[in-house]
């Protein structure tokens, strides 16, 4: 697959940059949704491995990658900055692909537009992480002491697994501390990580989903060795959305990151198993 063309449009909180790779217009496209803290190119190596058979687009949420930084930071709200990358592309319809928070936005986002998502498919997601006061007055104490960069330097590699790709913490530090100009702003960070893994719930996005009579196909796959959303969060997801679980041994928490391979393998396979992967 030819890299990808960086693009921007302006969502309801300001400009948002996004990824876009071509294919052929009669298949229905991949719209990726990252993790908090990473941005669209954490899905980089995953799009380039599964080549060209299908275009794929994949956003920067407001205040991270090379969007603009204006909150509120609920998965409502990246679901609308990802809606507004579809509704510039001219996308009617996709395939939803996500990671760790990326799980809620896509439940939002099915919420929300239930008529634009042909499926969803899971890598270390959740609908809610619920990390409690203590933990987070904990990581903001640090992350002020250290800056953005050096506590994801400190700290990055402790969420990725044993058979993670040597290079992905280094790129995962990156990804995490890079932002429109320059470093990420610090206060910015911490809203986020107090909004996203403290007060973020979509487990009633998630209720609405599973009350539905008809859903989309999902299948979810998580790490043995995820700290963040384990095991139990991938089962509560694959509840929610209808969908399988399928076990990543040695992966952490950002297997798209840690073995592309593996992810891509695991996309392609789920969409080939949709009524012969055309859907």
């Amino acid at each position: 697959m030819p890299h990808a063309e960086r693009h921007a449009t302006q969502g309801k909180a300001g400009e948002l940059s996004y990824l876009a790779w071509p294919g052929p217009g009669d298949a229905t496209p991949i719209l990726y949704l990252h993790p908090v803290n990473t941005a669209a190119a954490v899905w980089s190596a995953v799009a380039e491995e599964l080549g060209d058979a299908r275009a794929a687009f994949a956003v920067d949420y407001r205040a991270h990658g090379r969007s603009e930084a204006a909150g509120p930071y609920f998965p409502a709200d990246y679901a609308t900055d990802a809606l507004a990358v579809l509704d510039a592309c001219d996308v009617e319809r996709a395939h939803l692909a996500c990671g760790s928070i990326g799980g809620a936005v896509a439940a939002e986002f099915a919420v929300a537009a239930p008529e634009r998502v042909a499926s969803i498919v899971a890598f270390g997601a959740t609908l809610r992480v619920g990390w409690d006061e203590a933990a987070l007055d904990d990581t903001e104490r640090d992350l002020r002491a250290l800056g953005v960069r050096e506590w994801f330097v400190r700290h990055g590699a402790g969420i990725l697994g044993p058979a993670s790709r040597p290079e992905a913490a280094a790129e995962l530090v990156e990804l995490a501390s890079a932002g429109r100009n320059g470093d990420r702003e610090l206060d910015t960070v911490v809203e986020v990580l107090r909004t996203t893994f403290g007060l973020a719930d979509s487990r009633s996005a998630g209720a609405t989903l599973g009350a539905r009579a008809t859903r989309v196909p999902a299948r979810v796959f998580v790490g043995t060795h995820d700290p963040t959303c384990p095991p139990a969060m991938a089962h509560e997801l694959a509840s929610a959305l209808g969908g399988d679980v399928h076990i990543m041994v040695g992966i952490g928490h950002l297997p798209m990151l840690e073995d592309p391979g593996a992810t891509a393998a695991g996309i392609r396979g789920f969409h080939a198993d949709l009524d012969g992967g055309t859907r």
